[in-house]
């Protein structure tokens, strides 16, 4: 699918499969030298076939992407004639993987290469589809897409459950510094050190219950499900993989010059985990098609924005006010409030709320300023990325709630709560400017908020080695200083 000059932009990518209808055959052509195929997986030492992605042109008209079977090699593993294949190269990790560059050079193949679920050439040349719609067919053949989207997050997430482990097991040995008395401390008893890794573990958990729920759906799908499906796989795909780059980067420093060691597997993870921020999609791009699938549900609820939708926006608006935004309750400080999960839950719906409806205002009021669509949307870009991030938030949180639920053993219950409290305190801890922009907490609650943070912190350290054990991970998969042990004084 990816071209070098049109990875992203799927639906204008530049490879042709011209239908001749004389002999029944379809011509896989590259136009220009950069219209050729990169990063392909398997595609520079192995593989003996390619599924393609190609503009299908029958009779000069261009009738859209479709995909086609290209044999590249024989069974000798020789090049096919019109082929040309190169490596991509030596890259940040994952060098075992054959990433390879495919140009075609007039490649005819068979009639029944055309992989036609969703669209055929019939008997008389013509073009058909059972869905009528360009667009629609479009997005339905990258739905199957969304496999990849799950998996790759999920193989992301396992190597930051290393890189945690690891860190979280050396730190709970190594001992520097301490009271007068002279004896060391492990520094994991610090309490910078703790508010370095413990949200980090917090996240693990939370998303580990996030992908087990998508996971869930997407195996249980139908067809009515679907594009709800596609949009939250591709933003946990996104809001996963920029989660693992930051937990192993700060592993890797928590460590200290141990990180840096190769034995101690921080690089590799790093390196081998890097491409996932642009594998099956880049992420910034996922994360406006997530957002823009909110969108889409907005005006659902809401229709198109007029006078009456501005009117329930302020009732909505003003409800909030009496029961969340009233002066007692932007300066509730009481713990056992800032512990509540309802307190959390409103907190985040509140937030993903606004951001939709101010995009939608915002879209609409660009646009009739004289903006054209696509202009109005790159200006707001960044609202975008912040509407995908405040959804995914909320289902994180939502699906975090739902396994302690399912949680029977008391004192299990008890620590992932904890887990929980400082996932959601965090998050809100990180919004906290455009919650106090809002009005939604005053400064003395977001203090709280902080302080509050910082407690948990502590609290977890207590559990964190067995929480990180119960990733169950075999110790020959973890770095060496997972198995330090420092010297007693």
């Amino acid at each position: 699918m990816s071209e070098t000059h049109h990875g992203s932009n799927v639906k204008e990518l530049q490879t042709t499969a011209t239908y001749n209808h004389a002999n029944r055959t379809f011509t896989i052509d590259t136009p220009q030298k950069y219209d050729r195929k990169e990063y392909i997986g398997n595609a520079a030492v192995h593989g003996e076939a390619a599924t393609v992605f190609a503009k299908l042109v029958i009779d000069g008209t261009d009738y859209g992407v479709n995909a086609f079977i290209v044999p590249i090699r024989d069974k000798n593993k020789q090049t096919l004639p019109g082929i040309t294949i190169e490596d991509c190269g030596h890259k940040m990790g994952l060098n075992g993987v054959d990433n390879g560059i495919i140009t075609f050079n007039n490649v005819v193949i068979p009639y029944d290469n055309m992989l036609d679920k969703f669209a055929s050439v019939n008997e008389n040349g013509e073009f058909e589809s059972s869905i009528p719609s360009d667009n629609r067919r479009f997005f339905t053949m990258l739905g199957t897409l969304v496999g990849g989207r799950i998996g790759i997050p999920r193989s992301a997430l396992a190597a930051a459950k290393v890189g945690l482990t690891t860190t979280i097991k050396y730190s709970d040995n190594r001992r520097q510094f301490g009271p007068d008395s002279g004896q060391e401390v492990p520094i994991l008893n610090y309490r910078m050190h703790q508010l370095r890794l413990m949200p980090y573990l917090a996240k693990s958990y939370a998303l580990t219950f996030a992908l087990q729920y998508l996971t869930k759906r997407f195996i249980n799908r139908t067809e009515a499900d679907m594009q709800e499906i596609e949009a939250l796989a591709a933003g946990l795909k996104a809001y996963t993989t920029w989660n693992v780059r930051n937990t192993l980067q700060e592993c890797r420093e928590a460590t200290g010059g141990k990180g840096y060691l190769s034995e101690n597997r921080i690089d590799d993870l790093k390196n081998d985990t890097e491409i996932y921020t642009t594998f099956e999609g880049d992420n910034t791009v996922l994360m406006q098609l997530t957002a823009k699938n909110r969108l889409g549900e907005y005006r659902k609820e809401f229709g198109e924005i007029s006078v009456g939708t501005i009117f329930n926006y302020v009732v909505e608006q003003a409800k909030t006010g009496i029961t969340e935004k009233n002066p007692f309750a932007t300066r509730n400080t009481d713990e056992a409030h800032l512990k509540d999960a309802t307190f959390h839950l409103q907190a985040f719906k509140y937030r993903e709320r606004e951001l939709v409806s101010s995009a939608a205002r915002r879209f609409k009021r660009l646009t009739d300023d004289g903006l054209e669509p696509f202009d109005a949307a790159n200006i707001m870009h960044p609202h975008m990325l912040q509407i995908a991030n405040s959804y995914l938030d909320r289902v994180v949180l939502e699906q975090f709630l739902a396994k302690l639920e399912t949680v029977k053993d008391p004192t299990i219950k008890d620590t992932l709560t904890n887990l929980y409290t400082l996932f959601a305190l965090h998050k809100l801890d990180e919004h906290k400017d455009w919650y106090l922009e809002q009005g939604y907490m005053e400064g003395v609650k977001t203090k709280a908020i902080r302080k509050l943070v910082s407690q948990l912190c502590w609290e977890i350290r207590q559990d964190a080695v067995p929480l990180t054990e119960a990733f169950d991970i075999p110790e020959n998969c973890l770095g060496a200083i997972a198995t330090f042990k420092a010297a007693q004084a």
